[in-house]
């Protein structure tokens, strides 16, 4: 592997190359590793914090009427627990709003967030 007058041979390149690539996929490999645990709650587990949101924005809705609901009042009046609002130990903030007899559940996690909050 020693240069002559002539460079670099066909058989050192390839062989640098190929050292090369080994190096590069074992750090795409890690760093795969490395960050793969992160968001892999299902978008199905985040749809279920908001319908717990929205069934307890309802109830609540009965006992107050207000238009506007945060997820912090809801637990601090009973009306859900955090244990609704946390995915994977990502706890979810948020809010439901009322128009015309519907209402909207937003929420807002780590590594998740719905349309529009």
């Amino acid at each position: 592997m020693f240069r002559n007058n002539h460079g670099w041979g066909l058989k050192e390149m390839l062989f640098l190359s190929a050292i090369l690539l080994f190096f590069v996929l074992l750090i795409a490999v890690l760093v795969g590793q490395l960050y793969g645990n992160i968001g892999n709650a299902t978008p199905s587990a985040y749809q279920k914090v908001e319908q717990n949101l929205l069934r307890a924005a309802k109830r609540y809705y009965k006992d107050n009427e207000s238009n506007y609901v945060t997820s912090d009042n809801l637990v601090l009046e009973d009306y859900l627990s955090l244990k609704d609002l946390t995915v994977d130990d990502d706890i979810c903030e948020g809010y439901v709003m009322m128009n015309e007899k519907k209402f909207d559940a937003y929420i807002s996690c780590d590594h998740y967030e719905t349309e529009g909050y």
